[in-house]
């Protein structure tokens, strides 16, 4: 069977390796189909190759930030399931949807939603609706997903939600291995004092992310809280703005795209997990990690957001700068609170292993292989 990526960003790693094994045990191969980035994915420095047992590198054809195509078709029609991403832009889901090719390959699609998408009524969101009508099988980000494939006619036996994940444990391993040395050496190279509340925000550097929000927040939070730091990990696009905001105030510390031991030690320095945008899977590091997150009400954060419960494990605020400002000043004057929000944190960060998630995909997949009514 095949699962078909645009590209292969780090954290999907972990996932297709166990994935690979798991399948592998079943009698199952698994090869996943993945391109090059464009200029804005490559510069997040944070993608992968796959191992040549796992991964069919293909040529990309980019359009508007999104693939348009990729060489594939021939190769899935040679699979017994095909995994394809549910995006009204690729155009191999096209052939499959026109030529009405329900029976070889077995069609799934692995859907992403946003609460945006959820109320779209666009014509690429018709047509994308329309495209996986005809799927033998849907793989969800999360569980609000689920309900937004119910919306759109598919069957509820069908629907595998693999509640979207990062290598929790690996994380949690590499922020244990952290010593009160390597927390003193990073304090001292950026000349920090031991006693200021430092806040992080580690994610690609893109528009969605609301840095200008961000740093709007960060200037009413200093007329009330002047010692506040911020480290900014991460790289993209809109790299320039952290470097801009860093250059005019020394209480911005932007570390570039850090991974490992070095990204774990940023996250024991910090207090709380600042992402007034778009909230992705950085979530669970900042689960991991034992910090709250505090975002904002937007409409376009990723699946993921599901796990976000406010005032139990993070916070959402309207999205408003001085709001935003006075829930994190709220937070940090709160020590019993935001302990209580940390701790919250750490365990939803157990009930959403990467191990788990490889389990309900290959789960998923063997179901769909086997059920006489998914063909």
């Amino acid at each position: 069977m095949i699962v078909v990526q645009e590209i292969v960003p780090h954290y999907r790693l972990r996932l297709f390796e166990l994935l690979h094994q798991q399948l592998a045990s079943a009698g199952v191969d698994l090869k996943v189909v993945y391109g090059a980035p464009n200029a804005e994915q490559a510069a997040k420095h944070d993608l992968v190759e796959l191992p040549a047992e796992i991964g069919l590198p293909v040529r990309n054809l980019w359009l508007g930030g999104k693939v348009l195509h990729q060489p594939v078709i021939n190769r899935l029609l040679r699979a017994d399931l095909a995994v394809l991403p549910n995006a009204a832009k690729y155009l191999p889901n096209y052939f499959f949807w026109l030529t009405g090719r329900r029976r070889s390959p077995r069609l799934g699609f692995w859907v992403y939603h946003t609460q945006q998408r959820a109320a779209d009524r666009s014509i690429k969101e018709t047509i994308s609706r329309r495209m996986m009508r005809g799927a033998s099988w849907w793989f969800a980000y999360t569980g609000s997903t689920r309900d937004y494939l119910l919306q759109t006619g598919a069957a509820d036996e069908r629907i595998t939600v693999l509640n979207n994940s990062v290598d929790v444990a690996g994380f949690r391993a590499r922020l244990a291995s952290v010593t009160a040395d390597d927390l003193s050496r990073l304090s001292k190279q950026l000349g920090l004092d031991p006693k200021a509340p430092i806040g992080l925000f580690c994610g690609g550097l893109h528009r969605d992310k609301r840095l200008e929000f961000l740093f709007e927040a960060l200037r009413c939070l200093h007329r009330q809280c002047p010692e506040f730091q911020l480290l900014v990990i991460g790289d993209g696009s809109c790299r320039h703005q952290v470097v801009q905001a860093a250059a005019q105030d020394r209480r911005i510390h932007y570390l570039g795209p850090l991974f490992g031991h070095d990204k774990a030690v940023c996250f024991r320095l910090a207090q709380l997990f600042l992402c007034p945008g778009l909230v992705g899977l950085g979530i669970l590091d900042a689960f991991a990690a034992g910090l709250p997150l505090v975002t904002t009400d937007l409409p376009i954060h990723s699946p993921e957001i599901d796990y976000l419960q406010h005032g139990v494990n993070g916070w959402m605020t309207p999205h408003d700068p001085q709001a935003y400002a006075d829930a994190v000043l709220d937070l940090l004057h709160a020590p019993v609170r935001r302990q209580a929000l940390g701790q919250q944190a750490l365990v939803d960060a157990g009930r959403h292993s990467i191990d788990a998630m490889a389990e309900r995909y290959a789960d998923g997949i063997l179901r769909c292989l086997t059920s006489p009514g998914s063909v």
